[in-house]
């Protein structure tokens, strides 16, 4: 009886206005731990799959290549082959490093050289942050690394990743990068007018590219001008396109201003056991460049929640991840909730029938929840069709669906996510209005000029990518037992 009861909320927090929908979830999330509730079968189905990702984590161990080590306390006159004589910039260990080799990074914040906004990686090697200061421990969520660019290094960016993985050709090499928190919610900017700034949250809404806004970590700094760049980029430099096997595994992408991970590659991509957390546009954009062969994309372990529109609008994607053609993804194991449009988009067709028919898409036992619109979006009618995960059996496209379900039991984040935001983001709406007069002084007389007449026209939306605490975003490691990131190993 308590199972149904849980399953008929969530069901009716889906269909009832935004409005009704926040208040009947946070009065749930108030009141569960007053209910003691099992859910069996998620459990089973989770620890399952909990327990076969754990050989893949637990594997975040350097490699035969030479070590170096990075900590802010260094200085980049060092050799980097020590603790004791460390360098002090992450890029200036890249620099240093031969293929192969390993960079382990000490707890604290850090940009390119000379703080610049961006870091550029050239060849395959194994980052790994999460280390004490003396490197005598590895823990990701205790000594955390950020990669937080400031207002202050915008302007010194090279290119468009935060991370930016430049034309790495070296086919059947490894790139490992594993333990690092991404944030960009101190470098861009917010409405200086206090737009959409819901009570509890930490700032107003975020400003487009090209808008002067404040920002910086106490929203002082007056003049901030977002960069639309991604937290990952697979850069095609000069036409020389990424080709290298890339694990990304233990790693935050919170506060991102658009796509968290982009760009074309070959090779193959496995994406395990990280949080993504307010960010724009979509979690994953990337796309395979072969005719012939697909670029195998595995998205496992995965939490992924509050995704924004690219505009303020709310109309314009906001997915927690975009299928591309050249590409064969495994998404499974993974909590995907709470975004703008849909958990997942399939609308990207190869208009080569060939080469579309040589994809391979599995969704599996996955969890949805609360996405704003659908839980898949696939071709079809005016604004896409959108299909909920009890129907994911009859989309053709996907060759492999079983296990997925919708989340049955809200007491599980209690505690985990922000109230505030959360509160907010499920009553998010937007409106606009017009207005037009033809016996205005201006167009009476534009009219008399043979000109076109005017109107004005204002919009405003409560909330659209407010800064969401950066640290909460942590609790969601582990926060359901078995499904979605686990904590780190």
């Amino acid at each position: 009886m308590k199972k149904h009861f849980y399953y008929s909320l969530v069901l009716a927090l889906v269909l009832l206005p935004a409005s009704a929908g926040a208040q009947g979830f946070l009065k749930d999330l108030k009141n569960a731990a007053k209910k003691a509730v099992t859910e069996t079968a998620d459990e089973a189905v989770g620890k399952a799959a909990g327990d076969a990702s754990s050989a893949a984590r637990n594997a975040s161990v350097p490699n035969a290549g030479t070590t170096y080590y990075v900590s802010r306390e260094g200085s980049n006159r060092n050799d980097g082959l020590s603790p004791a004589t460390a360098v002090k910039n992450i890029q200036k260990a890249i620099d240093i490093a031969s293929e192969g080799d390993n960079i382990l990074v000490a707890e604290g914040n850090y940009y390119g050289l000379m703080n610049r906004g961006n870091i550029i990686v050239d060849k395959p090697l194994t980052l790994m942050g999460g280390y004490s200061s003396d490197f005598s421990e590895r823990d990701v969520l205790k000594h955390l690394t950020t990669i937080a660019p400031t207002p202050e290094s915008n302007g010194s960016s090279q290119g468009r990743g935060t991370l930016q993985l430049k034309s790495i050709n070296r086919p059947g090499s490894v790139m490992v990068i594993d333990g690092f928190i991404f944030n960009k919610g101190n470098a861009v900017g917010y409405s200086p007018k206090g737009e959409g700034w819901p009570e509890g949250v930490e700032t107003p809404m975020f400003l487009r590219e090209g808008s002067k806004g404040i920002g910086g970590e106490d929203l002082s700094n007056k003049e901030v001008y977002t960069l639309e760049t991604y937290f990952i980029y697979f850069d095609g430099d000069r036409g020389i396109i990424n080709d290298m096997n890339v694990t990304v595994r233990n790693c935050t992408f919170v506060n991102g201003s658009n796509t968290s991970i982009c760009g074309l590659l070959r090779g193959s991509l496995t994406v395990d056991n990280c949080v993504f957390v307010n960010n724009r546009s979509t979690t994953m954009d990337v796309q395979g460049p072969d005719r012939e062969k697909m670029t195998p994309i595995n998205f496992t372990n995965n939490t992924v929640l509050f995704v924004w529109s690219y505009t303020k609008d709310l109309g314009s994607q906001g997915f927690g991840f975009r299928f591309r053609t050249g590409t064969s993804c495994n998404i499974s194991n993974n909590i995907i909730g709470l975004t703008i449009f849909s958990g997942l988009d399939r609308t990207h067709i190869d208009g080569d029938k060939a080469r579309e028919a040589k994809r391979e898409d599995s969704v599996r036992d996955n969890i949805f929840f609360l996405n704003r619109q659908t839980d898949l979006t696939i071709p079809g009618g005016a604004m896409f069709t959108r299909v909920n995960v009890e129907d994911f059996d009859d989309v053709e496209a996907l060759a492999d669906v079983g296990g997925n379900r919708s989340l049955k039991d809200p007491s599980i984040f209690k505690g985990k996510i922000d109230e505030a935001y959360l509160n907010a983001f499920l009553n998010v709406s937007y409106s606009e209005s017009t207005s037009y007069d033809a016996n205005s002084a201006a167009n009476t007389f534009r009219s008399a000029m043979g000109m076109n007449m005017t109107g004005t026209m204002t919009s405003s939306v409560t909330m659209y990518m407010n800064r969401y605490p950066w640290k909460k975003a942590l609790d969601l490691f582990g926060a359901v037992s078995g499904c979605g990131a686990q904590l780190p190993r």
